[in-house]
């Protein structure tokens, strides 16, 4: 998958106990990315400045299969045989039993512009999966028949992105406040290792951490802290797959971790893996020779 493929049902979300009877049911979960195929592409030219990406992610056929999502940032709208949804942002992984065979198409909003998109703020959605009529109404089931009548995949992608397009003519949603689009190019650039960006943000950018606060919740679903904790984590998986045979150390420190011990304390809060079992799952999928079929989506 991209660097994380968004949760693809609401009983994702389970709490641990589940997730460890899954695992013993089905076995150990695979990072989503390093199971079936995953595919991007980029959004139409109107609708860069707002979506990351179109994808489709194909599961592999034969049994069931549980994966590991892991957070990312991002909210989604997805199409699957369940139907159309959002994907509101993940706090920590999620680990959704799909069915063999099973193909999801989704486009990715960036970070920062899926509550303008669905006039609902993020922190309403964190960690949920909601179906997108309860957001659009009756114009989501519209686009989902459109969809699910569409004779392959790629139409099936046309016919969301041409969707997309035509809310997007129909009242453009406003950009992100000031505060939160110099909020995430910050978090992205990776600037900051403290556990607490805010103090530093708001010098920056000149607001208050009230506003900054609630501007976080309401446009990323949480707090600057956890995203730049998802971000950081995004920076060693990115540094996983670039350069598989380097040493936990050197990754921890480049994707500005204190440590490798803190990066161990991070990997399992946010993933429930080790960094050593990410290494392991990412350098069999996307090994030396094979990086460069891989496009990362941070």
């Amino acid at each position: 998958m991209g660097t994380s493929c968004p949760a693809y049902d609401k009983d994702a979300r389970a709490p641990e106990r589940l997730q460890q009877e899954a695992r013993l049911r089905l076995g150990p979960p695979a990072l989503a990315q390093t199971s079936g195929i995953y595919r991007e592409q980029s959004p139409p030219a109107a609708l860069a400045s707002h979506f990351k990406c179109l994808w489709l992610h194909r599961m592999p056929d034969g049994a069931p299969s549980t994966i590991a999502v892991v957070p990312d940032g991002c909210s989604d709208i997805i199409w699957s045989s369940k139907g159309l949804a959002v994907v509101g942002p993940d706090r920590i992984a999620a680990f959704p039993e799909l069915p063999a065979g099973e193909t999801i198409i989704g486009a990715r909003f960036r970070i920062g512009a899926a509550a303008s998109w669905l006039r609902t703020p993020l922190r309403e959605m964190t960690g949920q999966t909601v179906p997108l009529h309860l957001v659009w109404g009756p114009a989501a089931n519209e686009i989902e028949a459109r969809i699910r009548d569409a004779a392959s995949t790629p139409e099936r992608l046309g016919v969301l992105a041409a969707a997309l397009l035509g809310r997007l003519s129909a009242a453009e949603p406003p950009p992100p406040p000031p505060d939160i689009a110099a909020c995430v190019a910050h978090l992205q650039g990776g600037r900051s290792t403290v556990d607490d960006p805010i103090r530093t943000l708001v010098r920056e950018i000149g607001t208050s951490e009230r506003t900054l606060r609630r501007h976080c919740h309401e446009h990323l679903g949480y707090g600057a802290k956890t995203l730049g904790r998802i971000l950081r984590l995004q920076r060693f998986l990115a540094a996983c797959r670039s350069r598989p045979g380097d040493t936990l150390a050197n990754l921890a420190v480049d994707a500005g971790y204190a440590d490798q011990a803190h990066l161990a304390r991070e990997a399992r809060g946010l993933t429930s893996f080790t960094p050593r079992e990410i290494q392991r799952q990412l350098a069999a999928r996307f090994g030396i020779g094979r990086v460069e079929n891989f496009r990362t989506t941070t």
